[in-house]
């Protein structure tokens, strides 16, 4: 569970609350029923706004193996976690080490092409499907099938789903010493279905390519990824950018320090008459955490975010409460 408030510009100072919880169901020595709903009453749009109602999403469900070995295997069937995408592994508020969000992750961007839907370079997503991982002490590999392009967000409850169609997926690493992994993933498939093209009678196929790193050493985490994602248009492929780096100090066993800078880079209009122009998202973020006892934290940040349209940056102070437990 988490509560977060920002004061500053161009934010209401009313507070977020998420409730984010997970049961799993051991069925044998290798298999596992996971089941992952999620609530949140989001801060109004405005400072006047009435606050919005509970949004209610389901964010995991499904079977779920995993067998050990020196070529370990995992496979994972029904609503899954997007294997596309290293901010996935910071959405949950306790794993995330500042306040806010992987903004490009859920920020649509300005239209590219009127013809389909807003999309973002690479999303939140928890789509139906299935994915098999393989992993030594030095590589893995990961292949998937989903419903939904990795570009656009899909959960059971979430709010214009789009149209389901297969996509594939596969990415791997290397692990060349502990503590540091250098991974990158591939997506293609259509992400958007023709019925969902206001203007032509075939859908539209995207191709996704990241790369991603990590490394761990000593109190110290750093983190990094780059996407570059190419739409298919009625014109010419629009290529949509997004990377971050992130870092995480631990200080004390109570203390630590974590930053990010993240940007997300949009398309210019295409097939327009005047050429457009490429916007850009841009957020940063400085964060302070202190653990009151091992399942209550709390954190302070300094934010400022630039958004893809805005003239200038809005300055922001957050502060968040999050509380986790485990119980097995």
């Amino acid at each position: 569970m988490s509560i977060d408030a920002y004061g500053g510009q161009n934010v209401s100072n009313r507070p977020q609350i998420v409730i984010d919880a997970s049961v799993g169901v051991r069925l044998g020595d290798n298999w596992q029923v996971v089941f992952r709903p999620w609530f949140r009453q989001a801060r109004p749009s405005t400072p006047t706004a009435p606050v919005p109602d509970w949004d209610a999403q389901i964010y995991q469900a499904g079977l779920h193996y995993e067998r050990r070995g020196a070529v370990a295997t995992r496979v994972d069937l029904g609503e899954i976690v997007s294997p596309i995408g290293l901010g996935m592994m910071d959405w949950r508020a306790n794993l995330n080490p500042t306040i806010a969000p992987h903004l490009t992750y859920v920020v649509p961007m300005p239209v590219f092409d009127p013809t389909i839907p807003r999309q973002v370079p690479v999303a939140q997503s928890y789509p139906l499907g299935g994915v098999v991982t393989v992993s030594t002490l030095r590589w893995d590999a990961r292949a998937a099938v989903v419903n939904a392009a990795p570009t656009r967000g899909w959960a059971i409850g979430a709010n214009n789903n789009p149209h389901a169609t297969p996509v594939v997926e596969a990415g791997g690493g290397i692990t060349p010493v502990i503590g540091l992994r250098l991974g990158a993933s591939v997506a293609h498939g259509q992400y958007v279905t023709a019925d969902e093209v206001t203007r032509g009678s075939e859908g539209r196929e995207m191709t996704l390519v990241s790369v991603e790193g990590e490394y761990a050493f000593a109190y110290t985490k750093l983190s990094g990824e780059f996407v570059r994602t190419g739409f298919e248009t009625r014109a010419d492929t629009a290529v949509a950018y997004a990377y971050f780096l992130q870092g995480m100090q631990t200080l004390t066993p109570r203390l630590f320090a974590a930053s990010r800078y993240e940007v997300g880079s949009a398309p210019p209009l295409v097939g327009g008459l005047v050429p457009g122009v490429r916007t850009q998202l841009k957020t940063f973020e400085a964060t302070a955490g202190f653990r009151l006892i091992p399942e209550l934290t709390v954190r302070g940040s300094f934010y400022t975010r630039h958004g893809y349209t805005a003239s200038a940056w809005d300055q922001q102070a957050a502060v968040s409460l999050v509380w986790a437990r485990r119980w097995r």
